[in-house]
Formats: structure tokens, C-alpha cells, sequence
């Protein structure tokens, strides 16, 4: 009948016959786990002449479930931690089971946490470009098609074989198209998405020339570049030219735009997903400003204004007339984000050895103690899933305790011993809470045995010691005798 099944050697020693090696699971017999949890309250509560006589075995998984998420957020004792360094973005994501934040600390040169400051007082908003008059900027987009052969009518049979470009992961296909009877033959791709940054209108229409309209507002991002090309053809005319070279390339007759490296590339015939590899002057004496390469191969443009495929979909080598290629940088930002990232925040601490500091001296009368500290600071954006630090903390080491459901692994779903009579009673009070024709006096019992287990376990596991409390109240005013 005894609960430990392995020995003291396969205890100690692991799998792999190494004391300490990392695969041993110590201290593990203070756990009860979830699937003996529910195979326990069967045996206890569901049967004949017992409290719950019939229920699935899944009714009882779920309340289980939702018992120990409940019991999770504040009766166990919280036990994850994350270490981050913070990048120079000063952006961390939230770990992947995270629920809520207990606590948010750098370490410091001895290893010791110190703990930062929580702002209510900012935020990262949704901020939207807006026009010289206040009003908000929507994209706009042109487009060319000319896919209508008119008067033509193949013989039965007749096929041709055509290079097809996944609008959304650029991928190259070919495909044979049918032509018998078709009158007026329509590129199979005929769909064409706004090269736009909002990329929320699309055209079906087979040819012409016309405009796509967003009925989205257009973000701030951190950096974006608009390039505007001329309706003039010609060498040294037109501001940008770019083609199937090996190096897939930009060319601008004039330089000084502002691009970067891995900026998202939106222009006619670019595929989705296109960024900037490198960024030099130009190599072509007909355009000789700058000069960029571009990560993705592949274009699309000859699907757009009718010109012939080359090799596997690639445009001729073409100057773009009349257009507008955009360059940006997609991370959004707001003004509220870009101020307080970029504020140096000034120190509140009092260092007596230090004479910079006497500044402050006679002028901190009134100050919120949450305020009067130099660690750093930070607040989570809920919504995009990540901590935003103060400059301060650059290229410091973050630890984040934090609380979770206890839901995300296998490994996780155990309860502690503890708490194992909690999640019984909480597990029978929500079956008879949800069950129907039951007298609501027994309900109510239910409800009274799992508050007072709930109360006890969260006694238990707060881990409060005789000796500690004693040791602590020595330090006091008060005399406690041995």
C-alpha cells in the first residue's frame, strides 16, 4: 500500500545512473498528479450510495481542470521564474504560460534581485498617421491589368502553360491552363491584392487601369520611406528602375532615401515578405544613386501589366512609372512608447558620498515611495504581449515571476498534497452546483466544505514557521525570551 514505487537509488541517481545530472525529478513526492486527482474522487464521490451516483469521467476531468487553474492564481505557492536580458529594442515577450505578473527584477552584479517599478502612468497605444489637418491618413493604391486576349478561340485541346505566384509566401508554380473555348483568356492568377502597407482592398477586374482604396487607417511604424516615381520614361529620368538580375536590385538616379536595412519592400510586382538585404550606391551608370538588394526573388509584375515571364516568373528589367514603392519598418509605434524608451530617467536615490546627488537635498518632501528608487522601471502591453523597460535597464539580466494555470504541459497539471482535499471538495461543489435537481441546502453545504479546504490549504501552503516569525519579532522593539 506505500505510495513511493521506485527506490532510493533511481531516486537519487536518474535515469542515467548520475547523481545530479539534471534528469532526476526531486522532491517530486509532495505532488499528487491530476490523473490520480480525478481517478481518487471517483473511487470517493461517484457510485452507488455515494454523493454523485453518475457522471462521465470527462464532466469530472473539466471541473478538475478548472479547479486547479482557480487554485493556481492564488492559493499555490508560485514557482515560475524567466530570465531575459533586455535587448536595445528594450521589448521583451511574455513567457508562453504566462497569466500574471508577482514580480519583475534586474540582478545585479552580486546575484541579487532588485525590484522594479511598475508604471500606470504609460502605456503603448494604437497611434494612426494622420494628415496635416488632423484627419487620418487612408492608403491608396493603384493598379494595371491587361489580361483580356479578345476574339480568340482555341482549338480543343489547346493548352498553355503558365507561371503561377502565391500571393501570400511568394512561391512559384506551373500550371497548364485549359484554353478549348475560352474566347477571351484571363491570367489564372486573377485576384490582385493593393501592394499597400494596410493590404485590405482587392481588385478582380481582368483589365484596366484603376485605384484600390483601404477602408483600414494607416499605423505609425517606427520608420517608413516613400518613394515617388515619375511618369516620364528614360534613363536619368525616372527615379527608380529594378529587374531579374542575379542580385534581385533597386536602383535610384538619386540618393539620401532614408532605407534600411530589413525594411518591408511594398511596390508593384514585389512579392509579399520582401525586405531589404543591403543597402550601397548604385552600380548602373543610367541610374547612378543608390543602389539595394532585396531578400525575395521573386516577382510578379508581368502578371500585373500583361509583359512576359522571363525565367520562372521574373519581370523584365523595368522602370516603375507613375508609382510610389514604400519602405518600412512594420513594428508599430506610438509617440507614448517612443518617449518614454528614449527618456533617461533621472536618479531619486539619496548616495551621501556622491555630491552630484545633493540636488535633490530638501526637495523630496512629499514623494511617493514607489517613485524613490533608480532601479528602472517598466509596464506590459497586455494586448501586443510584451514588456516594455525603461533605458536603464539596456542589456540588463530581467527575472520575471510570474503565475500560470498550471494547464500548459503534462508535466505541469500536479497539485500539492496540500491542497489535494481543496481540489475535491472544489471539484464535488462544482458538479453539484451544475447539476439539476438538486436541493439547493446540499449545494450550499457543498460551497461552505470547499471554501473552508480552500482556506486551509491556503494556510498550509504559505509556509510560515514558528522560528522564522519568532526571529523576525526579535528585531522589534518588544523582547522575546527564548
Amino acid at each position: 500500500m506505500g505510495l513511493i514505487n521506485q527506490t532510493q537509488r533511481s531516486y537519487y541517481e536518474g535515469a542515467d545512473g548520475v547523481q545530479n545530472s539534471g534528469d532526476e525529478v526531486y522532491g517530486g513526492y509532495q505532488f499528487i498528479s491530476l490523473k490520480d486527482i480525478i481517478n481518487q474522487f471517483t473511487i470517493a464521490y461517484v457510485g452507488e450510495n455515494k454523493i454523485i451516483s453518475k457522471i462521465k469521467r470527462a464532466d469530472i476531468a473539466f471541473h478538475a481542470q478548472r479547479a486547479l487553474q482557480e487554485l493556481s492564481f492564488d492559493t499555490f505557492k508560485s514557482s515560475k521564474s524567466f530570465e531575459m536580458v533586455v535587448p536595445a529594442t528594450l521589448q521583451l515577450p511574455l513567457p508562453i504560460d504566462y497569466v500574471n505578473y508577482t514580480a519583475l527584477s534586474y540582478v545585479d552584479s552580486a546575484g541579487i534581485k532588485r525590484v522594479l517599478q511598475p508604471l500606470s502612468k504609460t502605456s503603448n497605444p494604437v497611434a494612426y498617421q494622420q494628415n496635416t489637418d488632423g484627419s487620418f491618413k487612408l492608403e491608396t493604391n493603384s493598379y494595371i491589368r491587361n489580361f483580356v486576349v479578345g476574339g480568340n478561340v482555341y482549338e480543343t485541346g489547346e493548352t498553355e502553360t503558365k507561371t503561377k505566384i502565391d500571393p501570400d509566401t511568394g512561391e512559384v508554380t506551373t500550371i497548364t491552363v485549359n484554353l478549348t473555348g475560352i474566347t477571351d483568356r484571363i491570367n489564372p492568377t486573377n485576384e490582385y491584392e493593393e501592394y499597400g502597407i494596410t493590404k485590405s482592398g482587392k481588385t478582380t477586374a481582368a483589365s484596366g487601369t484603376g485605384d484600390v482604396k483601404s477602408d483600414n487607417l494607416l499605423p505609425k511604424f517606427v520608420k517608413e520611406t516613400r518613394v515617388a516615381t515619375t511618369n516620364t520614361s528614360g534613363y536619368n529620368n525616372n527615379e527608380l528602375a529594378y529587374g531579374p538580375g542575379s542580385a534581385m536590385q533597386m536602383n535610384f538616379f538619386t540618393a539620401g532615401h532614408d532605407i534600411e536595412v530589413g525594411m518591408t519592400i511594398f511596390a508593384p510586382g514585389i512579392p509579399p515578405n520582401t525586405t531589404v538585404a543591403t543597402v550601397g550606391s548604385s552600380t548602373s551608370d543610367n541610374f547612378p544613386g543608390m543602389g539595394i538588394t532585396m531578400t525575395n526573388p521573386v516577382y510578379e509584375k508581368f502578371l500585373l501589366d500583361g509583359s512576359s515571364a522571363t525565367e520562372n516568373g521574373y519581370p523584365n528589367s523595368t522602370q516603375i512609372l507613375g508609382e510610389e514603392v514604400i519602405f518600412v519598418n512594420l513594428n508599430k509605434q506610438s509617440t507614448s512608447w517612443k518617449n518614454y524608451k528614449t527618456h533617461t530617467p533621472s536618479t531619486t536615490t539619496d548616495d551621501y558620498e556622491d555630491d552630484t546627488k545633493f540636488y535633490a537635498e530638501g526637495r523630496r518632501y512629499g514623494i511617493d515611495p514607489q517613485h524613490a528608487q533608480d532601479n528602472g522601471s517598466y509596464y506590459i502591453d497586455n494586448n501586443t504581449g510584451l514588456i516594455h523597460f525603461s533605458s536603464s535597464l539596456s542589456e540588463k539580466t530581467i527575472v520575471l515571476d510570474y503565475l500560470s494555470d498550471s494547464l500548459g504541459t503534462d508535466d505541469e497539471m500536479k497539485v500539492h498534497k496540500f491542497a489535494e482535499e481543496a481540489m475535491y471538495k472544489c471539484i464535488a461543489y462544482a458538479i453539484m452546483s451544475t447539476k439539476s435537481n438538486v436541493q439547493e441546502y446540499i449545494v450550499r453545504r457543498f460551497q461552505k466544505d470547499k471554501f473552508a479546504a480552500v482556506r486551509k490549504a491556503k494556510l498550509r501552503l504559505s509556509n510560515l514557521k514558528l522560528e522564522e516569525l519568532t526571529q523576525i519579532l526579535r528585531g522589534k522593539s518588544k523582547q522575546i525570551k527564548h
